[in-house]
């Protein structure tokens, strides 16, 4: 490969300094590949199973200088499939399933298939039950299937075992279905403690449950939630802080949370709205607080729409920080009104649903800012400011 590589860079290099044809250099590449395609075969010839597996191919699919031969390319795989070489028994199971190069036989694909698998590891043998599940180049047969899942799932392939789950669970079969469950929660148990942030988000839901192949053991599905809210796992970060909020299954403590739920808004923005809402309503331990509230919405609304910090706005208006909220407004009227500009002509398309959330925010923006300006108490909602109509006609 090396010789190959060498010879196109060389062909290149000509082509550069002395404009040659492309039909020139095709011709290079061609013996270049007849050359390497040579040396191949004859390691093949000299017995060398991986190089008879290369030989079949090229005369499999026509290539590196060798014509197009079923005949031979099975005699090469044949001989690099007697050395045990894995690759060439797969390669002869999908020729003899497919039937393009030679005439479909399902019996020998079973047979090399089956070879394959049993010289493969793991996932050979979960892709041969697979094949045979749903019929991939060989018959469909779910007593096959079972057999080659089965031995995938107990040579450790997390897929299969969650397919035995399955399937167990389909046909009822309580014992085998508790084996497999247990098997596989025995698995996650095991990336958990390698690190795995999903994994222990799985455990500590299993522990929480006693469901699914572990026992019930409320400490250790905390301990494996707060490795996983640790580790960044979004859902175990949200439940760790709710726990510190509420005082459940971990002592109440709001500084804990808080900084629970601060993870969680660096992952996710828009949780910042949701951590508002507690604030504003009191839920899951969160005290009332309405200035918690507005600064938890701006936040999120920093990296939301318009009409985020059109709310964000109002917020601060409800709580009497009228600077902040009139802060907010004349970002929005900057935003939208460049927005509206980039429009152009389009922007006076009253079909045009971006015009007209634009106008929109523009005219709430505007008539907030007068407002407030003027002192006004700020309104039990918004509706008004919102109204489409009004924004299209007085804009």
């Amino acid at each position: 490969m090396k010789k190959l590589l060498a010879t196109l860079a060389a062909a290149a290099l000509a082509c550069a300094a002395t404009a040659q044809s492309l039909g020139q250099i095709g011709a290079q590449r061609r013996q270049a590949d007849a050359a390497d395609g040579g040396a191949i075969a004859a390691k093949a010839m000299a017995g060398d199973a991986a190089a008879q597996l290369a030989l079949g191919s090229f005369y499999a699919k026509g290539a590196n200088g060798f014509p197009a031969d079923a005949a031979k390319a099975v005699e090469w795989l044949e001989k690099s499939a007697a050395q045990n070489e894995k690759a060439a028994m797969a390669y002869l199971g999908y020729i003899y399933g497919e039937g393009k190069l030679v005439k479909r036989d399902f019996a020998k694909a079973v047979k090399w298939r089956e070879a394959a698998a049993n010289a493969g590891d793991a996932n050979d043998k979960w892709s041969l039950g697979n094949a045979f599940l749903y019929g991939f180049l060989v018959p469909k047969d779910q007593l096959k299937a079972l057999y080659w899942i089965t031995l995938a799932a107990e040579s450790g392939n997390a897929d299969a075992v969650v397919k035995l789950v399955e399937i167990h669970e389909n046909l009822g079969n309580k014992e085998e279905l508790a084996k497999w469950r247990a098997k596989f929660a025995q698995m996650q148990l095991a990336a958990a403690e390698s690190g795995n942030a999903v994994a222990m988000a799985a455990v500590a839901e299993k522990f929480m449950s006693g469901e699914d192949g572990l026992p019930r053991n409320r400490a250790r599905a905390v301990f494996w939630y707060k490795k996983a809210a640790d580790a960044g796992h979004a859902e175990s970060i949200e439940k760790v802080a709710k726990m510190y909020a509420r005082g459940r299954f971990l002592p109440q403590n709001q500084e804990k949370a808080q900084y629970y739920f601060e993870k969680l808004a660096e992952k996710d923005p828009s949780c910042c709205f949701k951590i508002s809402s507690m604030y504003a309503e009191g839920r899951n331990g969160f005290p009332v607080d309405a200035k918690k509230s507005a600064d938890w919405f701006a936040r999120g609304a920093k990296n939301g729409d318009t009409t985020n910090r059109i709310y964000a706005a109002y917020r601060y208006w409800k709580i009497g920080e009228t600077d902040t909220a009139l802060k907010f407004c004349g970002e929005v009227e900057e935003e939208a009104g460049k927005s509206l500009s980039a429009l152009g002509a389009n922007a006076a398309d009253p079909k045009n649903v971006q015009a007209a959330m634009l106008k929109r925010a523009l005219y709430a923006a505007k008539l907030m800012r007068e407002k407030i300006s003027a002192g006004a108490k700020a309104p039990d909602t918004l509706d008004e400011y919102f109204a489409i109509r009004r924004a299209q006609t007085e804009l």
